[in-house]
């Protein structure tokens, strides 16, 4: 806990976890007042308890410390030099305990607080959007900020501890541990009508062989499961554009006539109208997974997880 120390004296060496069982919060508080009053007196007015029960506490605490806190004076009571040692240190653990407890209760009756959320641009929308307006409703206390990024991204920010909570995709077939499953998917080719008009809605992963591709940057988990399939069939993708954003592979598509491979969702999300064909790619046929993980690397609090509780249930009406 912050601020614990070894506290040299003249006995052998104390500690503040030496304080046992016997020991409680309000003892604490006692020693505290005591030294901040002077007197048994004042504090027992402050404490709203009565001068014997005050002086068994701190002589308790003395006993369990070993070692007298307190000098009893005709003009009340002065603290020793282990007292002097000790108050810094006690009001620190009593400040933290306090907020502690403010907090619990703040978070028992409503969750509040800012909640850091990465996701892949695939989930992003319109998930964001109505996870934000059922907080707005249903808990005003808490704020959501979303970072969007591709898998490599929001692994690398819950691992860092960046985010509390990460939406990322994976391509393989087994699970993670510790994440949920929000969707799966089929993965699709989207392209210009006028590159492949007669284009059914299932085709070869060897149709890719011809294709002028728009592609997220690499390192990119899609990209590298594409590329593999492509070279156990013996060829390479033809990626004209690497492309940071959704938005910016989709300018390429519709403005440079590129094609690109989307999860069957997100394709139909973006490019579902007469200019565009989408088409699901099989022969192999490639399974993408999309996960809901929250970071290890720092605490879970309620509030994240309301908004992990939201996700799941937007996710399985999506």
């Amino acid at each position: 806990m912050a601020g614990c120390g070894i506290i040299k004296a003249h006995k052998p060496a104390l500690h503040i976890s030496h304080i046992g069982g016997n020991v409680d919060y309000r003892v604490l508080r006692a020693f505290c007042d005591i030294a901040e009053n002077g007197s048994l007196t004042r504090a027992s007015a402050v404490l709203g308890e009565n001068q014997s029960a005050l002086s068994r506490q701190i002589s308790g605490l003395e006993d369990e410390l070993g070692g007298r806190l307190f000098y009893r004076t005709g003009r009340g009571m002065l603290l020793t030099e282990l007292g002097k040692r000790l108050l810094p240190r006690i009001q620190i653990i009593l400040g933290e305990t306090e907020t502690l407890v403010r907090d619990a209760q703040g978070e028992r009756d409503s969750p509040s607080g800012t909640v850091e959320i990465g996701v892949v641009p695939g989930m992003s929308r319109p998930l964001i959007s109505e996870l934000c307006a059922r907080l707005r409703k249903e808990f005003p206390g808490i704020r959501l900020r979303a970072l969007e990024g591709y898998s490599g991204q929001v692994e690398e920010w819950l691992a860092n501890g960046k985010i509390e909570l990460g939406i990322f995709n994976s391509y393989g077939r087994g699970s993670i541990k510790g994440a949920d499953l929000l969707k799966q998917s089929g993965v699709a080719l989207v392209a210009p009508r006028e590159l492949v008009p007669e284009l059914g809605t299932e085709v070869p992963f060897s149709l890719l062989r011809d294709m002028p591709l728009v592609l997220p940057p690499k390192p990119n988990m899609l990209v590298s499961a594409l590329a593999d399939i492509a070279l156990r069939q013996n060829f390479a993708l033809q990626i004209v554009l690497e492309a940071g954003t959704g938005a910016l592979i989709r300018d390429a598509v519709q403005h440079a006539r590129l094609c690109t491979v989307l999860p069957v969702f997100t394709a139909q999300r973006d490019y579902a109208n007469n200019e565009y064909v989408i088409a699901r790619l099989v022969k192999p046929s490639l399974q993408q997974k999309a996960w809901l993980l929250p970071s290890t690397q720092r605490p879970v609090t309620r509030a994240a997880r309301v908004v992990a509780h939201m996700v799941r249930d937007v996710a399985a009406h999506a």
